[in-house]
């Protein structure tokens, strides 16, 4: 006759309520690791569109500062003045390819262009502010200039989930002609 002893069945017992609860631990440690790498995409394509819409925009700004010459005046006085519609326009036709290309909807585009050859200053340009700190800044230059502010929106892969659904990157960025 064999005597079970009572400890016998309360070990193995034990060893199945282990195996369960690192079951259960391992899963929520994927879980989580989930989590972090859907925010690090998340990170990543809003670094990467922010990257990428400053060159669209510093794309912009060149085509519109050197396409948008007014030869006439330049001949006339020896002074370079930009014509404001055809720099507006050369910039903005660059947009509208780039963001057709990637086929980007719901971005804003704000064009200005200080056309004399002496530049100027246009007050609370860019509209919003598209570095660290609060306040719009002015815009000054001494020379023909186009300037470019662009707010394009992004993607996410988690965080369209947890209810912050729109989100945008702004950049600006001018280019000038030398005198």
């Amino acid at each position: 006759m064999t005597l079970f002893h009572p400890c016998a069945f309360y070990g193995k017992g034990m060893i199945r309520d282990r195996r369960a609860q690192s079951a259960v631990w391992g899963l929520l440690t994927i879980l989580v690791f989930i989590l972090i790498a859907a925010g690090l995409v998340d990170i990543y394509r809003l670094y990467s569109a922010r990257n990428w819409a400053y060159s669209v925009a510093q794309e912009a700004a060149l085509a519109g500062a050197s396409r948008g010459r007014d030869w006439t005046y330049v001949a006339a006085t020896g002074s370079i003045r930009l014509t404001p519609e055809i720099a507006a326009s050369q910039a903005q036709q660059i947009i509208t390819a780039e963001m057709n290309a990637r086929r980007v909807s719901g971005y804003n585009a704000d064009i200005r262009v200080l056309p004399d050859p002496s530049g100027g200053t246009i007050t609370g340009y860019p509209p919003r502010p598209v570095r660290l700190g609060n306040a719009r800044g002015d815009w000054s230059t001494n020379e023909p200039a186009v300037g470019v502010y662009l707010s394009v929106p992004v993607e996410w892969l988690l965080l369209d989930r947890i209810g912050i659904i729109e989100k945008s990157v702004c950049v600006f960025a001018s280019a000038g002609v030398a005198q």
